[in-house]
């Protein structure tokens, strides 16, 4: 089954178009809770820090934390899809299996850029459909923090949608067969230059593990003063 993300056309209505694929539970440790209820091999959690949350996701062949920095930071109850809140804006994460819109890529050795930007293409085409508009996808290449490739891309909403979100921005990264994916919305009151930063910001801080994350190891750990 193909996994698209959701589309996101209101930062505080949450007005979500929900499309049947990735499961995930989204859970938050606090300090009344040194230990996560999760299911290792295939799920997400978040872990609260002093400066925002340490996301953790563990799926078949794919194992990997997240930084994702704000002072207010509020997931959305939604069992098909991630999001959360970041002071005020809206950001989805989400993971595709490269086999899902690329077959071939191991075959053809495809270098992460063209994977990337078959990702983009897969992707915006669905969207086109969702919107029953045709998009101006403008892309960036980029850099992460860390000197990771990444790809940015966004188009602007049509104007009949008539939402708070203007522009619809991405950033991708290759990880161990799979693409990661951020969504973030720019508003009248978040504007391009500010999302683009914070998508940037959040993916560099992305560290993948070869074995499936031990949430409440993890955790005990962090509230024992280690670094995430």
């Amino acid at each position: 089954m193909k996994i698209f993300s959701v589309l996101l056309v209101s930062v505080i209505g949450m007005l979500l178009v929900i499309i049947p694929g990735l499961a995930n539970s989204a859970r938050t440790a606090n300090d009344s809770a040194p230990g996560v209820s999760f299911q290792q091999e295939n799920g997400s959690a978040a872990i609260k820090l002093d400066d925002g949350i340490l996301f953790i996701l563990n799926r078949p062949g794919l194992h990997f934390t997240l930084t994702v920095k704000g002072k207010e930071i509020k997931p959305v109850d939604d069992s098909e899809h991630i999001f959360f809140i970041v002071d005020g804006r809206a950001l989805q994460i989400q993971v595709a299996g490269i086999s899902e819109f690329a077959s071939d890529a191991k075959e053809k050795k495809l270098s992460e850029r063209t994977i990337l930007a078959a990702h983009r293409d897969w992707e915006s085409k669905f969207l086109e459909g969702l919107l029953n508009s045709k998009l101006k996808v403008q892309n960036f290449n980029a850099k992460l923090s860390n000197g990771g490739e990444a790809l940015l891309w966004q188009f602007d909403m049509p104007e009949a949608m008539n939402s708070q979100a203007k522009t619809q921005l991405y950033l991708t990264v290759v990880r161990e067969g799979y693409v990661v994916m951020l969504n973030c919305e720019a508003t009248a009151t978040s504007p391009e230059d500010a999302v683009r930063k914070f998508l940037l910001d959040t993916m560099a801080t992305l560290k993948t593990s070869p074995v499936a994350i031990d949430v409440q190891k993890l955790s005990e750990s962090i509230r024992a003063g280690g670094k995430p």
